[in-house]
């Protein structure tokens, strides 16, 4: 169906904006030049969602130009035509009568004087590159061919949008390591972190989760798989996490629903979630997705999410979210000691600098050829009673 056919189509029914775009766009490229003067006009006069379309008068189809039949060429016109083309370029003389005299003196032929030509000098060929060169003609600038389509973004919008100032960056190894993390204006972004079991990736969280409450960030770890109350947890409190900081560090153990958990997130800035797989199954109400449910459906928040790692060396559940994620990072285990065991990304977007290693026992990076110094880590200190208010 024809961009007129389509246009005529609307009369007496309710149009999207959207649908209208599409239209336009199909006109353009028929160069229905009509339709995309209507079509502009009504988007540029309104700013409504949705458009009743009444249409006074229906465009005519466009009329199809009908080609003129060439006279067939046959072979005896061919040759007749070649035939009267080769009589008129002969020259049968000049028609000039000889005259004979009877004279008594023998006739003698004129004398023929001889002229002495010239030998002037060979000429030098030049070739087109040497005449284009010896020319130097100034760049011909490309107008472009089409204006760009009213009420559609374009590259130069993105000049006059005002640039995020504020970064998640942490002054430590580990903010070195993750880089200039941005607050986006619009969506989220989102740090997976995946590992085999006992690698030390709960204490990666720990560790972050130090360095934003540092920052005054307010942060919210769904801790799903390790809970709360036990001696575990309490442990790597003591060893990570300053007593001026607990404040800001919001645990969650359990959660049953999508609404809970978006009230929850909409409270904080930095959200850990130990682990996504959890996560999905604790939310049965639909099937929990990367990038629909969690980096799209938030502003400006950073989202750092736990992946079991499978026997093939993947991520559980995540086959996605190595495309969703903006940064993704793992654990590697170089031997059977944890003191050896050291954060690696696969991608980092917002990173530069190529083969960083963060190690996380002795919360430093390190390179190939650098051994690891031995540094003394903080001692748990004896649980003193302390009174810890849980936001929510």
């Amino acid at each position: 169906m024809t961009a007129v056919e389509r246009y005529n189509n609307l009369d007496g029914n309710v149009v999207s904006r959207d649908a209208l775009k599409r239209l336009l766009s199909k006109a353009c490229k028929e160069k229905e030049h009509r339709v995309v003067t209507k079509i502009e006009t009504l988007l540029e006069r309104n700013d409504n969602g949705k458009f009743k379309i009444t249409i006074a008068k229906k465009l005519s189809k466009p009329v199809q130009k009908v080609k003129r039949k060439t006279k067939r060429v046959t072979k005896a016109s061919r040759k007749a035509r070649l035939k009267k083309k080769a009589f008129q370029l002969t020259v049968k003389g000049l028609g000039i009568p000889v005259i004979h005299l009877a004279t008594s003196q023998p006739v003698t032929a004129p004398k023929i004087i001889e002229h002495t030509r010239e030998v002037l000098p060979p000429v030098q060929k030049t070739f087109k590159s040497q005449i284009i060169s010896q020319q130097k003609k100034e760049p011909v600038q490309i107008k472009p061919k089409r204006k760009p389509i009213k009420g559609l973004p374009t590259m130069a919008d993105l000049d006059h949008m005002e640039e995020p100032t504020e970064t998640f960056r942490l002054e430590t190894e580990l903010g070195e390591f993750l880089g200039d993390l941005e607050k986006k204006p619009e969506h989220s972004v989102v740090a997976t972190l995946d590992a085999p079991a006992g690698s030390g990736k709960t204490r990666v969280f720990f560790q972050a989760m130090e360095g934003y409450a540092n920052d005054h960030k307010k942060c919210l770890f769904f801790t799903l798989e390790e809970h709360s109350k036990s001696k575990l947890f309490k442990d790597k409190r003591n060893q990570y996490i300053s007593p001026e900081n607990y404040s800001n560090i919001t645990i969650i153990d359990d959660v049953s629903n999508y609404e809970e958990f978006k009230k929850l997130v909409e409270a904080h800035d930095v959200i850990f979630v130990d682990s996504f797989g959890k996560l999905q199954r604790l939310i049965k109400s639909f099937k929990l997705e990367l990038d629909d449910h969690i980096r799209k459906a938030f502003d400006g928040k950073l989202f750092f999410l736990i992946f079991q790692r499978t026997t093939g060396k993947t991520m559980r559940g995540g086959s996605d979210s190595e495309f969703d994620g903006d940064v993704i990072l793992q654990v590697e285990k170089p031997d059977e000691d944890y003191r050896n065991n050291y954060l690696v990304a696969r991608k980092n977007r917002y990173n530069e600098i190529p083969m960083l290693k963060y190690s996380i026992y002795h919360q430093r990076l390190t390179k190939d050829s650098e051994e690891v110094k031995k540094t003394p880590t903080k001692k748990a200190e004896p649980l003193q009673p302390k009174l810890i208010v849980r936001s929510l």
